[in-house]
């Protein structure tokens, strides 16, 4: 009896521990998520650089793209990249008449 809870509690605590190195890992994602979560006050090229340094990283640790901020960060960079910028010169040359 004394051998089957020992076995019972040694699957008990492979499985805990397996559950923590499993666990979300690539602490560089949080900063990368922090830092998009700054991209739409920044330029155009300040994003495009932003995200060649994610896919890069991504790139070196593939399993990364298996963390819960990835498709955050993915879509914090999409919308950071889709910008239209209208801007209006409101001072006037002076009045222009047509006559018909």
């Amino acid at each position: 009896m004394k051998k089957l809870v020992l076995l019972f509690m040694v699957c008990l605590m492979m499985t805990a521990c397996e559950k923590e190195v499993i666990g979300e890992g690539y602490p560089e994602m949080e900063g990368f998520y922090v830092e998009s979560c700054g991209l739409p006050t920044v330029t155009i090229d300040s994003v495009k650089l932003f995200s060649t340094k994610v896919n890069n990283y991504t790139t070196e640790f593939p399993e990364s793209k298996e963390h819960s901020l990835y498709p955050k960060i993915q879509a914090n960079i999409k919308s950071a990249s889709l910008r239209i910028t209208i801007e209006c010169d409101t001072t006037w040359d002076g009045e222009t008449h047509i006559n018909f």
